[in-house]
């Protein structure tokens, strides 16, 4: 089965020990599962700096061409640099994803960096990838972000991906899917029994992703869900590599 990643960390990551250390071990491990490209964004962009992981991520990206890169944007450039500095190296990189970390790297939802990095990937014709955890609330009030369904309606050329979206809060991700014609979910933890037949059933195939959660999971699990759900082989091309393919070419 033909498959492209849209959910992985490459790099040494500092917070937590996982299996796959290095970018080399991640690009190897690729190989015997079949998955032909992979979206990844860099570790050192998401736990040390994000301009210094950027720019380790583009310059593999350069001598390894089934890695796409997704920069992880944050309001880090507009301090340091500005945010005409960032849309320069998202160009110049030919970046076509991008992906935010509000709560590690310190704002909100609501705030105008938010607003401000998602004009940009609005003018650039970016793709913003955010974890399901970003947006769902703990605490006094538990549930997902209002805020992120704002955005969804005020950046309706956006398109929005919600990796790590889990079985557990299903009926939430069905209501985006229902509403927001440019939500995608990425299904890499999510391996409830029939969860692909059911939402295929509901929504169609064209706005789920399949991705490995790496270096966090191994692919195994996900490419078993994907390879035994009971579903026609256009649905399943179109979750395998297809969906992410066509938001590559945008």
């Amino acid at each position: 089965m033909k498959l492209y990643d849209a959910n992985t960390m490459i790099g040494a990551y500092v917070r937590e020990q996982v299996s796959i250390r290095d970018e080399a071990e991640c690009i190897r491990i690729s190989t015997p599962f079949g998955i032909e490209k992979t979206v990844a964004y860099h570790a050192d962009a998401r736990s040390l700096h994000p301009a210094a992981g950027n720019a380790k991520l583009a310059a593999l990206c350069r001598n390894e061409p089934s890695i796409v890169p997704c920069f992880v944007v944050s309001p880090h450039y507009k301090y340091e640099q500005g945010w005409a500095y960032l849309e320069q190296e998202l160009t110049a990189h030919r970046v076509r994803f991008v992906r935010m970390f509000p709560r590690e790297h310190g704002y909100t939802l609501g705030s105008a960096h938010v607003t401000e990095m998602l004009a940009i990937a609005q003018r650039l014709g970016l793709t913003v990838m955010l974890s399901y955890g970003e947006i769902y609330q703990e605490g006094d009030i538990i549930g997902e972000n209002p805020l992120f369904e704002q955005l969804c309606r005020q950046y309706r050329d956006v398109a929005f991906v919600l990796t790590e979206a889990p079985h557990r809060r299903n009926m939430m991700w069905y209501s985006f899917l229902e509403q927001h014609p440019n939500v995608y979910v990425e299904m890499s933890v999510n391996d409830n029994w029939l969860t692909y037949e059911r939402t295929v059933a509901l929504f169609g195939s064209e706005r789920l992703l399949w991705g490995s959660n790496r270096p966090f999971n191994s692919p195994g699990p996900s490419v078993t869900m994907l390879a035994y759900a009971e579903l026609p082989e256009t649905d399943k091309a179109n979750i395998a590599y297809k969906n992410l393919e066509r938001l590559m070419e945008r």
